[in-house]
């Protein structure tokens, strides 16, 4: 789900408690350097294995945390940026809840922001057997988010799951968590400036997607500037994005952002007069990584470190035992025209009896957007035209473990652990 850090930078933290990073950005493509990996699929028992979870419900685990970030604006080609920094803190609260009957965990985490902002995250995830082991699959998940007259409300649903953390945690493991999902965003805000938006689109795993979003003006607002737009991002061809805004006198602008060639991007706008848009063909200079256009635009790689000790950044656990995993992801909109990228560091560890959970994770993220000539752009000249760049850091705290007492499951653990595909893969 394509949704903005710069108001509430938890909303990644949200995310990432359950691995659900496709709510931290709509589809991605693969970081420089790095190999695109095929996704998982899921559901294939290993004969012997144990689905035992690395987590007992009922269970709650406050997760502190704090955001900085720097972000900075251009206003034009040879503009000089206009640099601004923010901060946020509070607290993330999971709970783990199982449905006995289905096997079935209902993960809800409640952010509670210094900033005033509240937001729930409500996923349906499965510990299921896979590649020896197990892994923690995302089948659907919902938000609602509320910053005093705004309120958004989201969900993303996954037909074949998302592969959000293989366990055990052996060395040198790594997978990927892309997958296909469908979702929709509302948004509406009240009072002056108010507007009401809903967004739907489907997604493949490599990040092309198919999404329309309607806008209307609430309140006082001018009905002649309500839209209608569709969005098909490609990316072995050319996007084409729509924009009708009728009521305003216009026809149908339709515009076609092709693939780079001899270091430019060909955005065509066309349609027949009168249009909100300048007709014509305009060359933006490429702002594409490595200046193609990646044949993922999402990608969502974890790799595990091996045993680690936590950084100093996390703060009361800094030093202790832990098993990291780094993640690395990408996400690219030709038609949008924002690269968005982080790396997180999970740090995971036992935080009770039958709790093998994060013990700490650390985020480096930066989100850019360029003036790619889409006309929902500030221009057509390439650069950068915001940039966002922060680090969010949340610390796990006491665990409440209404299991505590009950016979506990397996430890989890990555230094004795087998190798992926070899049996009983589960650390005992």
């Amino acid at each position: 789900m394509q949704r903005s850090i710069g108001i509430a930078g938890a909303v990644l933290g949200a995310a990432l408690l359950v691995g659900l990073v496709a709510c931290s950005g709509r589809g991605a493509g693969s970081p420089s350097g790095l190999p695109p990996l095929e996704s998982t699929t899921f559901g294939h028992r290993v004969p012997g294995s144990s689905a035992t979870p690395p987590v007992t419900a009922p269970v709650t685990i406050p997760y502190p945390y704090t955001n900085h970030w720097t972000t900075k604006t251009w206003a034009g080609p040879s503009a000089s940026p206009m640099p601004t920094t923010g901060s946020d803190d509070g607290v993330i609260t999971v709970n783990f809840a199982l449905d006995k009957k289905s096997g079935i965990y209902d993960v809800l985490e409640r952010i509670k922001s210094k900033l005033g902002y509240t937001e729930n995250l409500d996923s349906a995830i499965g510990f299921l057997p896979h590649d020896g082991g197990i892994a923690q699959i995302i089948l659907s998940d919902d938000y609602t988010y509320v910053a005093g007259p705004f309120d958004e409300t989201g969900m993303d649903t996954y037909p074949q799951g998302e592969n959000s953390f293989d366990f055990p945690l052996t060395t040198g493991r790594r997978w990927s968590a892309a997958a296909a999902h469908t979702s929709y965003v509302n948004e509406y805000l009240s009072g002056k400036g108010a507007f009401a938006e809903n967004d739907a689109y489907t997604e493949t795993a490599v990040g092309t997607y198919q999404g329309q979003t309607s806008y209307s003006n609430l309140h006082g607002g001018k009905i002649q500037d309500n839209y209608a737009s569709t969005t098909d991002v490609a990316n072995q061809g050319p996007s084409v994005y729509t924009l009708s805004e009728r009521a305003a006198g216009y026809n149908k602008l339709t515009q076609i952002f092709e693939l780079p060639n001899d270091n430019f991007i060909a955005v065509r706008s066309k349609g027949r007069a009168p249009l909100p848009y300048k007709r014509g063909t305009v060359k933006v200079p490429d702002w594409y990584p490595a200046g193609r256009l990646p044949s993922q635009l999402y990608s969502d790689r974890f790799d595990v470190v091996g045993p680690a000790s936590m950084p100093s950044l996390c703060g009361k656990r800094a030093g202790q035992a832990s098993t990291e995993v780094l993640e690395r992801f990408a996400n690219l909109d030709p038609v949008q025209g924002f690269y968005n990228t982080y790396e997180s560091w999970y740090y995971l560890a036992q935080l009770a009896p039958g709790q093998y959970w994060f013990g700490c994770i650390v985020e480096k993220y930066r989100n850019e957007t360029y003036a790619n000539g889409w006309v929902m752009s500030p221009g057509d000249w390439g650069g950068l035209s915001s940039q966002q760049i922060g680090t969010e850091v949340l610390i796990a705290s006491s665990v409440k473990d209404d299991a505590i007492g009950h016979s506990p499951p397996q430890t989890w653990s990555a230094t004795a652990a087998r190798s992926p595909g070899s049996g009983s893969a589960l650390v005992r």
